[in-house]
């Protein structure tokens, strides 16, 4: 039964994955059957990889939390664990995740709680360095770019009031990421979930130090987008770290999106709309913004099947329970 239900659960991953792209080709199709565009496969078969090379580095920095925060466990198990959870997110409801993170932490002996705590500080630092990034994109912007912004965001205070308020999140973020802040809200977060706090003391260096190998991530990340838009024959390197940057302020709002699974349509909207801060054509975003998500997609199920056997191993009775079912 279990494997049945397994099965069932890949085959809704996957048809939630298609049908959400799909929507997406279908409103967009009059933009990208108009779009002329010369294809070059080489830079996006680099931006592909170094998408994996991300997806490695950021697997890496979780199973460096989770130690942290309950015990080691190998890196190739880590990613592993990673691995799975990210293609379980594209289930609508945003509760596969965690839950295949319990359910395989849990075979090394690691708890819900630690594991939950885990997840929260993984959020705050991907997130937060993914916009730490996107923030240090700004610093190139033309003011041409910030007065576009200031229209599409209907700020009233004029573009460089914009300019001076973003860019103070920046060192607000240095704050942001103390151990005694964040386990003050990830506590109150497990209150609210009616789940015991946990205690946790992780010095305020180490954080530090994932925090930028979060941000020598999506630096990586940067390359690939621009490798990106190479491939389909923008070439203006003028405005190679602003196109960088909006790609990493998609992803944030995307993945902190719980309208779609794994923000499918967020991302790609958001992509389409703010490429063109960037002269980018409308019916270019729009195949970025697919190429894009598939690269993603793609990477995240190459990941999983190249880690599916270092896994952690079932515990006993699951293995018995496994094998009471397996038909004779």
């Amino acid at each position: 039964m279990k494997r049945l239900l397994l099965r069932l659960l890949r085959a809704a991953v996957v048809g939630a994955i298609l049908f959400f792209l799909g929507l997406y080709v279908y409103r967009n199709w009059s933009e990208l059957s108009r779009t002329p565009f010369a294809f070059r496969p080489l830079p996006f078969l680099i931006s592909t990889v170094l998408v994996l090379v991300l997806y490695a580095q950021q697997s890496n920095c979780w199973g460096l939390l989770l130690g942290a925060i309950a015990k080691p466990v190998p890196a190739r198990e880590a990613m592993a664990v990673w691995f799975a959870s990210q293609v379980a997110k594209y289930v609508p409801g945003k509760v596969m995740l965690p839950l295949i993170r319990f359910s395989l932490c849990r075979r090394r002996g690691i708890d819900i709680g630690r594991t939950t705590v885990s997840i929260y500080l993984e959020l705050a630092l991907m997130t937060g360095s993914a916009i730490a990034v996107f923030l240090l994109s700004t610093f190139g912007w033309s003011d041409d770019a910030w007065r576009l912004l200031a229209g599409k965001l209907r700020w009233s205070g004029g573009a460089v009031a914009l300019r001076y308020l973003i860019l103070l999140t920046l060192p607000a973020m240095l704050i942001a990421i103390h151990p005694r802040l964040l386990s003050g809200v990830i506590n109150l977060g497990l209150r609210l979930l009616k789940k015991e706090p946990v205690a946790f003391r992780l010095p305020y260096s180490r954080l530090l130090l994932l925090w930028l190998a979060y941000i020598a991530g999506w630096i990586v990340y940067a390359g690939s987008c621009w490798l990106l838009m190479l491939s389909l024959g923008f070439a203006e390197p003028g405005n190679a770290v602003g196109v960088a940057g909006v790609f990493l302020l998609a992803w944030v709002i995307g993945f902190l999106s719980f309208v779609t699974p794994g923000g499918i349509g967020v991302r790609e909207a958001i992509l389409t709309g703010m490429l063109a801060l960037w002269n980018v054509p409308l019916g270019l975003s729009a195949v970025a913004a697919a190429l894009s998500r598939l690269q993603w997609t793609g990477m995240e199920m190459v990941g999983a099947a190249l880690t599916v056997r270092d896994r952690p191993a079932p515990l006993p009775g699951e293995a018995a329970g496994a094998a009471k079912e397996t038909p004779s």
